[in-house]
């Protein structure tokens, strides 16, 4: 880990930036939305274009990473991610928001799985947890420094300086990659020679569906897809849950401001408060998965999630709304890291990208349906009836977490025999 700790700043610092670029558009997408004319159901739909874009995107970025490399995939994520807040700043028109926003949470999938990659290759398993829960961490930062960036520029420029603020970080994080040097090359020069990440012996190995032959070539979306079914069926079910919740909260924390009457720069400040909190678990999280196994973090992560949905529906205002919030992120902070870690627990040593991508692929579906759920609930039964479902699918992906984890993990990962 000594090489990880060399190279923290280019490996984790773009993350953290490009973090922040995205969360900058967060509190502002749904008030945008209703600016151009849209309902509450259709400005949940234009916040939750995010994680739909991210769903997209995830099909052709395991190709660029196996293509590009890490550096240049983020590289060309970066430059997306700028014309997309570009896009969505000039539109005038909620289809153009729309397109503008999905190009950004397409480029937020490229950039994220190339990171989750380089990590997963070269960081053994007894570190694995924590290495992810910060690079979780800076997805966290970024839900904190965004909203906090934008509230006074908001008030005193408009809602259109909070896309011009992702668009100059984007361009920011564009240039540092080119700039800093490839971690990847780095980190790999560093190894010696025949060095392997994995501390679990070969007959061990949790996924036997997932060894592969270091000479061969790395396998597609489609035949890992195939060849995964089982795991992403079950486990990765249960981690759509997750997904499907932190989009949730993304998405119901601005709408339900905006139903209860408070202005948007009090709605950016409650999300970068509650981004605060959720960013102080971040390391506790991966300390706890390599101490204890998966389990004892993602059971109380999706259970509290669901609780804190509910705690909703009492709310009011302002000040309800950020004591819920801030509960919601602290249950969300405790799983930092948790998809990652257990998508790389189950990746192949080699070629990890393709097994990853179908992994992020099932978990930012969940993500993708959140905005889909909440405003088809919205229209049809009221926000307060969103909230609710959302709890009982966040318990639903809890039980098949609970059962089905330990069937593809050994104990010493799962800790199920710990719970």
């Amino acid at each position: 880990m000594n090489q990880l700790r060399r190279y923290a700043v280019p490996i984790f610092l773009p993350a953290l930036l490009f973090a922040t670029a995205e969360a900058c558009l967060v509190p502002v997408l749904p008030a945008r939305a209703v600016e151009l004319g849209a309902d509450t159901a259709l400005a949940g739909l234009i916040a939750g274009m995010l994680m739909i874009g991210q769903v997209i995107g995830d099909l052709p970025s395991s190709w660029m990473v196996a293509r590009l490399g890490e550096q240049r995939t983020m590289i060309v994520a970066a430059a997306l991610g700028a014309a997309g807040a570009a896009v969505a700043a000039v539109g005038s028109s909620v289809t153009v928001l729309l397109v503008g926003t999905l190009l950004v949470g397409m480029a937020a999938a490229a950039f994220n799985l190339a990171r989750h990659a380089l990590l997963t290759e070269l960081v053994p398993v007894s570190h694995r947890a924590r290495a992810m829960s910060v690079l979780g961490g800076t997805v966290r930062g970024g839900l904190f420094l965004g909203p906090m960036l934008v509230a006074p520029l908001i008030a005193w420029f408009g809602s259109t300086s909070a896309f011009v603020a992702s668009i100059a970080l984007s361009v920011v994080v564009a240039v540092l990659l080119v700039l800093m040097p490839d971690p990847e090359a780095l980190l790999r020069a560093g190894l010696p020679t025949g060095a392997s990440t994995s501390d679990v012996p070969a007959t061990d190995q949790p996924h036997d569906a997932h060894a592969s032959d270091p000479t061969a070539s790395a396998p597609s979306l489609w035949q890992t897809l195939v060849s995964s079914r089982r795991v992403l069926a079950t486990m990765g079910l249960g981690i759509a849950a997750v997904q499907l919740l932190r989009s949730s909260r993304q998405v119901i924390l601005p709408l339900w401001g905006t139903h209860i009457g408070a202005d948007t720069e009090t709605i950016a400040l409650i999300m970068g408060i509650a981004g605060a909190l959720d960013l102080a678990l971040f390391y506790v999280s991966g300390q706890l998965m390599d101490r204890f196994g998966r389990l004892w973090v993602v059971l109380p992560t999706l259970l509290g999630l669901a609780v804190t949905h509910l705690a909703l529906l009492p709310v009011h205002g302002p000040w309800g709304l950020l004591v819920t919030a801030s509960l919601m992120s602290l249950a969300n902070g405790l799983g930092s890291g948790i998809i990652m870690t257990m998508g790389a627990d189950l990746a192949p040593e080699h070629h990890p990208a393709a097994f990853l991508g179908a992994w992020r692929l099932v978990a930012d579906a969940g993500s993708a349906s959140s905005p889909l759920i909440l405003s088809g609930l919205a229209a049809a039964a009221g926000i307060a009836a969103s909230a609710a479902v959302m709890a009982g699918l966040g318990v639903v992906g809890a039980w098949l977490l609970w059962h089905f984890t330990p069937k593809f993990l050994p104990p010493e990962l799962s800790g199920r025999g710990r719970v």
